[in-house]
């Protein structure tokens, strides 16, 4: 194992970015003549040395190698394509080395020519998938948030199957949402398909909450927990302006969600899909996006006008490769808190969603040290239900009462 790992090293001093036209075919060839003795390290931390990351490392600089030979074949790919399915199913992490080994492989797919688009947007989808994966910074127990809809067949549909729908972003009524679309005016092929690839499988879920996720900053060990997004910000359930916009005018209800944190999933945790919550950021300048030809993860979708900077805006973002419907909706046993009615909310709507809920409840999971020991044990309660009435003593306030 030392002897492979010191020829992978050396293989790796040789050729790791300094890959060209040149020396592509000889990087190849020491590639096709070693790999499969080399492969063996993964697994292994060998003289300090991460066999899976070692390893991973040389696919990756095989598969640029491939991409700059001035003609490639189908015949090319086939190794390509085969050590890489090996590694993912091998090795559980490793996100960015994966994420890179399909952003080249799409790369290679393309420069075959227009007929193999197909697959260059299937590997593209798979770069994704891991770049997302990367991108999952979340860090909660028990979210809370909140969520405005009209009152339809399809939240009584949602009420009643327990699920969160999602959607894709093309459909939100914010013509600007989700800078990614702007890729759509970017003439570059590699940018056009990498943008097809993420609407292909991307939805989103879209909830209010004032207090930003927890987060850490700089180097400080602690997350920050419990800061406001605005200094001065009503309860999210008594934002005016989100009822007349996502509530039919006082129509439709406002749901409390409390979310576990499985409800989120990575690339490793044997899914086929992965989700997870981000914060909203509110950009005043959206003009940049007109001249990028390439985005990042945070930009594509969780930047907005600063003009939609009331809504505190959360959004759990998923994607799956595989799926192409414009909407999709996802189990959420157990989740809804508390329902809050318009103050224009039609007497049939309210019995219809009490009888959809009735006898369910809130589920949550604490965890308390007993005789030195973390036991988690269930808490249970009845989903709350309250009214949202015009506030009497002050015009223009809307307060809330128990239903």
């Amino acid at each position: 194992m030392k002897t492979q790992m010191k020829e992978i090293q050396g293989y790796i001093n040789n050729y790791y970015e300094k890959i060209t036209s040149t020396n592509a075919q000889q990087a190849i060839d020491d590639f096709l003549n070693n790999y499969s003795i080399w492969k063996n390290v993964v697994g292994y931390m060998i003289d300090s040395k991460d066999g899976e990351q070692e390893y991973g490392n040389i696919l990756v600089i095989y598969s640029v190698a491939i991409y700059k030979l001035e003609l490639i074949t189908e015949g090319f790919l086939d190794t390509l394509i085969i050590e890489i399915q090996e590694y993912v199913n091998k090795v559980k992490f490793m996100f960015e080395i994966k994420s890179d080994l399909y952003n080249n492989l799409g790369l290679c797919w393309h420069k075959l020519g227009p007929i193999y688009d197909s697959f260059a947007i299937e590997a593209f989808k798979k770069y994704i998938y891991y770049q997302l994966t990367l991108s999952n910074h979340t860090t909660y127990s028990e979210l809370v948030c909140y969520s405005f809809h009209k009152s339809s067949k399809f939240l009584f549909q949602s009420l009643i199957n327990d699920t969160l729908n999602l959607s894709s972003p093309t459909t939100f009524n914010d013509i600007f949402d989700c800078p990614i679309i702007e890729l759509i005016n970017n003439d570059n092929d590699i940018a056009r398909l990498v943008r097809e690839a993420y609407l292909n499988g991307v939805k989103v879920a879209c909830f209010v909450k004032n207090e930003k996720l927890p987060y850490f900053k700089d180097e400080i060990d602690e997350p920050i927990i419990n800061e406001k997004k605005n200094r001065r910000v009503k309860k999210e359930y008594l934002n005016e302006i989100m009822w007349a916009h996502y509530a039919d005018s006082h129509k439709g209800i406002c749901i409390k969600f409390k979310f576990p944190n499985n409800i989120t999933t990575l690339a490793s945790d044997n899914k086929n899909y992965v989700a997870y919550f981000k914060d909203v950021e509110y950009i005043s300048d959206l003009k940049k996006f007109s001249k990028q030809n390439s985005i990042n993860t945070n930009d594509a979708f969780f930047a907005k006008g600063k003009s939609w900077k009331y809504e505190n805006e959360l959004r759990l973002l998923y994607y799956n490769p595989t799926n192409q419907d414009p909407h999709i909706s996802l189990p959420i046993s157990n989740c809804i808190e508390a329902i809050y009615f318009g103050v224009k909310c039609s007497e049939k709507d309210k019995l219809t969603i009490k009888n959809i809920l009735k006898g369910r409840k809130c589920v949550a999971f604490k965890s308390q040290l007993i005789d030195n020991k973390i036991k988690e044990f269930k808490v249970e309660k009845n989903i709350e239900f309250y009214q949202i009435k015009i506030n009497d003593k002050i015009f223009g306030r809307i307060k809330v009462v128990k239903a």
